[in-house]
């Protein structure tokens, strides 16, 4: 079972986020590593997993339970920005 970490201090990444899909998740990498690790919550089956594998953006896998695509795209670095006028 995965630990989550316990301070942001210990992570190069981490994101706690409910997709579009319904999929719950809580991923990170700890420093000095290029590993992320993955709790989720499927949309499509409801059920729970944990997944590790090499972090590479768009974080992307497959519920192990429904076969279910999970695919956790990066956060639009201009969200909530308005765009200036010429």
């Amino acid at each position: 079972m995965l630990k989550e970490p316990e301070s942001m201090d210990e992570c190069s990444f981490f994101t706690r986020r409910i997709l579009d899909d319904g999929t719950k998740l809580v991923a990170w990498v700890p420093k000095d590593t290029n590993i992320v690790n993955v709790k989720y919550t499927c949309g499509e089956c409801g059920k729970s997993g944990e997944i590790t594998q090499e972090f590479k953006k768009p974080i992307t896998f497959v519920c192990q339970f429904c076969g279910h695509k999970i695919v956790v795209e990066p956060l639009n670095k201009r969200r909530g920005r308005r765009k200036k006028k010429a």
